[in-house]
């Protein structure tokens, strides 16, 4: 692999880590919302909203250590 291909492959990797961290921000904010809001139903919904709440926590803070250790380069 040369050094430009090597390059792309981590921009693509960074922004794949990132876009992890956005949409499971979102999500959280989204179950939140649900959770504690009246979008749904008045006084807020928790079996919808806590699930979702959970999977964007998930999806935001450790997918992205399990990607990033799964790609870390390798020590010689």
């Amino acid at each position: 692999m040369n050094r430009d291909d090597a390059e792309r492959l981590a921009r693509t990797r960074y922004t794949i880590i990132s876009a992890m961290r956005a949409s499971g921000a979102l999500l959280m904010v989204l179950g939140m919302w649900i959770w504690v809001g009246d979008i749904l139903r008045a006084g807020g919904l928790p079996a919808a909203g806590v699930p979702l709440f959970a999977i964007g926590f998930l999806q935001s803070l450790i997918v992205p250590q399990i990607l990033a250790r799964k790609w870390r380069t390798p020590k010689p």
